[in-house]
């Protein structure tokens, strides 16, 4: 049995037609809601990560925020041979405070800088002007820049200002 040209084609075509049936259907029904099942499952991967990524850096951002404050609060407590002890307008900090203030740095931050400069103003003998290294070291910490941004040293410490109202009781 011979069969013609117009015969072959049209099982050809009959063949094709049903392939493209089949993989329609695959694809449809099977393929495309594997496909956006595993892209909902990495987005949301995404956004948890991107959370995390948010929420940590919020963490590290105020416990560098906060020992700059204990920096300031630290050393306008302490006496300085060439200011007068009315000259700075000591701060206040507790302990409780530190302790948090620690507690977050070492989780949060990539390395140890910020916490080794606070640990030298409170157990070293320091001048005010290790203010900016501290400053400096937060800024490499928060990814703000890695250039020293604060470089003046004579006037980096602020002992207070006249337009403090409790200074003017």
């Amino acid at each position: 049995m011979k069969m013609t040209t117009v015969e072959i084609l049209k099982i050809v075509g009959l063949s094709l037609t049903g392939a493209t049936l089949i993989n329609g259907i695959l694809y449809k029904y099977w393929l495309l809601p594997k496909i956006n099942k595993d892209l909902k499952s990495f987005e949301s991967k995404l956004k948890r990560e991107e959370s995390i990524n948010e929420n940590r850096w919020q963490i590290k951002r105020n416990a560098c925020l906060n020992a700059l404050n204990i920096a300031d609060a630290l050393l306008s407590n302490y006496e300085y041979p060439n200011a007068k002890k009315e000259d700075i307008k000591p701060g206040k900090i507790t302990t409780e405070e530190v302790r948090t203030c620690f507690n977050e740095l070492a989780a949060s931050c990539s390395n140890s800088d910020v916490i080794d400069i606070l640990k030298k103003i409170m157990y070293e003998s320091v001048s005010p002007d290790i203010i900016v290294d501290l400053r400096n070291a937060v800024r490499q910490e928060l990814e703000f820049g890695k250039d020293d941004f604060d470089k003046d040293r004579d006037k980096a410490f602020v002992g207070k200002i006249g337009a403090d109202p409790e200074l003017k009781k």
